[in-house]
């Protein structure tokens, strides 16, 4: 290497060790002051990049934990008021057990029912005010909007003249027909008033209902046959139903004539018969067999008024999963395709295409389910044959909305339209992306018509119409079969109930699981992070060490590279 005064290399190597060293010792200090590995992207772009990618996934695990912990106190609320409804429909359990003994007087019931309707009202209010964050639980006031809808549940679809009832005849044997509905027919033992229920679901063309005793002690048997079912073939409706018939006991102490009632509730058929057996003075019982053989070959005919129509029931229309909660579903018909529009707030339409088959309606008294799309199912029950086409058209008519469009003005149109503060269906992220959730659905346990149906029953039992219609004066046999009709409709509201608090428990036990998965599942991605980000402070204080040790020494060595020049000033002499 030449001798030279203007660069002094020696320096120079000297100056930029002496840089690096101060730029490692000011890295390690930075590190050891901040505790991170990573303190801006130069430090590594690459580690920034995924340790910031795994906090955003902490961040969102961590959240999740406490809005599924929210979900848990929400759930551990509706369990609390499920608890206390169920402890009032045991009573209610119990009351009905109660009323039925014939030991107790019509003022003594009147107690009863009194008890009864006020349990019936609490457990509306227990639904109503159950709220979580104003979110009611167990109350929710999503369902079907009848005064808007075009379909509306628990209607019977028919053509655009409803048959009347009324309008077929009742024979015994072959005597005159009575007119249904107005007239009693007597028997030796029992007087039949010809009432069908409200909910008898048997007005249909063409239909004859015989009632046959077939010497088997106290049964008769219901059957029914149909002459008109599209095709002009005379085909058997439903499967025979075979009832016993109560031996009835005189009341009181026989010295007069005493009326006895009792009711044969023909479900199949949607039919239910009144009995009232008149025991004669000084007579103790007359027995169930001879009140069914009194009633061979009772029938019930009605001819047929319309041929455009078949009788549909809609059992339910079922909005708890619907996926847009409140709003206008517009249901249109082409060939058997019922395609269901749904329009949002910003105008922005989706439809969903359900095709019917005739296969689902090729035979009377056949229960359907219709996926409609956007979390709405129709539960259809028709009472006769049919094709795929006529049940779409009923479901699609605005002409009165669920009857059939007749006179061929309507424009083909109906309309589903659910009512609602809040949605049935709350979601919680379950997991660190969007795409993990869990879904807990509100319920309405009140007994108002909007209740589920197990519950609405109760309601309908208890209200106008049940046992509150009921009075001191009415008979034992009345009380006794509102009673019985009732208990049967609680022992249904209990199993409801006890399957919605197995759901909500199911639930919560669901949610723990997730809860500690996702803690186990940060903890471990924190760990990542560290690795990457945190600074290691035994490998960190080697590095300081040596930078402090390696600056004296590039400083020391700077000042000697600086003397090396002088040397030149001895050649000058």
């Amino acid at each position: 290497m030449s001798t030279v005064i203007n660069t002094n290399l020696a320096s120079l190597y000297a100056q930029n060790n002496l840089t690096n060293a101060q730029g490692a010792l000011a890295q390690s200090v930075q590190r050891l002051s901040s505790g991170l590995r990573i303190n801006s992207a130069r430090d590594d772009a690459a580690g920034l990049s995924i340790a910031q990618s795994m906090q955003s996934q902490i961040n969102g695990l961590s959240q999740s934990v406490r809005n599924l912990n929210d979900a848990t106190n929400l759930l551990q609320t509706a369990d609390s008021s499920l608890s206390t409804v169920q402890d009032m429909l045991l009573r209610l359990k119990q009351l009905a057990v109660q009323g039925y003994d014939s030991s107790m007087s019509g003022a003594q019931r009147t107690n009863i029912a009194t008890e009864m309707k006020d349990l019936n009202s609490e457990i509306n209010a227990t639904a109503t005010r159950t709220k979580f964050n104003g979110i009611n639980l167990v109350g929710s006031s999503l369902g079907i909007s009848t005064p808007l809808s075009d379909v509306k549940q628990g209607t019977i679809l028919t053509d655009s003249t409803p048959w009347a009832f009324g309008d077929g005849t009742i024979t015994v044997g072959q005597s005159t027909a009575a007119d249904i509905g107005t007239d009693t027919t007597t028997f030796a033992y029992a007087e039949i008033t010809n009432d069908v229920s409200s909910e008898a679901y048997a007005k249909m063309a063409g239909v004859t209902y015989t009632f046959t005793y077939g010497n088997d002690g106290s049964n008769i048997t219901l059957s029914a046959v149909s002459d008109w079912n599209n095709d002009g073939n005379t085909t058997v409706y439903g499967e025979a139903q075979t009832l016993a018939v109560s031996t009835v006991s005189a009341t009181g102490n026989g010295s007069t004539d005493s009326d006895v009632s009792q009711v044969l509730d023909f479900s199949n058929f949607g039919i239910k018969l009144y009995l009232t057996t008149t025991i004669t003075a000084g007579d103790a019982k007359v027995l169930g067999s001879a009140i069914a053989k009194d009633l061979d070959t009772l029938t019930i005919q009605q001819a047929p008024d319309e041929t455009t129509g078949a009788a549909i029931k809609i059992s339910n229309i079922d909005t708890s999963n619907a996926t847009y909660g409140a709003g206008t579903y517009t249901l249109t018909n082409t060939a058997g395709e019922i395609t269901n529009t749904y329009v949002d707030g910003n105008g922005e339409s989706q439809t969903f295409v359900t095709t019917l088959l005739d296969s689902m309606f090729d035979k009377a008294n056949q229960n359907n389910t219709i996926n409609l799309g956007f979390g709405i199912q129709v539960s259809l029950h028709n009472y006769q044959k049919t094709t795929a086409s006529d049940v779409a058209t009923f479901l699609t008519a605005t002409d009165s909305g669920y009857s059939f469009d007749g006179d061929g003005t309507g424009d083909n149109t109906g309309q589903i339209v659910i009512a609602g503060s809040s949605s049935s269906k709350l979601d919680f992220q379950s997991g660190a992306t969007s795409s993990a959730y869990i879904s807990i659905n509100t319920m309405n346990i009140s007994t108002t018509g909007s209740g589920a149906e197990e519950m609405s029953a109760i309601g309908n039992g208890i209200a106008s119409g049940g046992i509150a219609d009921l009075g001191p004066t009415d008979s034992t046999a009345t009380w006794q079969a509102a009673f019985k009709d009732l208990e049967t409709s609680i022992d249904t509201a209990l199993e409801y109930i006890s399957s919605q608090r197995a759901i909500v428990g199911s639930q919560m036990n669901r949610l723990s699981y997730i809860i500690s998965n996702l803690g186990a599942q940060s903890v471990n991605t924190q760990n990542s992070r560290s690795a990457i980000i945190d600074t290691d402070f035994a490998a960190e204080t080697a590095k300081l060490t040596k930078g402090q040790i390696m600056q004296q020494a590039a400083t020391a060595m700077l000042a000697q590279a600086n003397q090396m020049p002088n040397v030149i000033l001895s050649l000058l002499k």
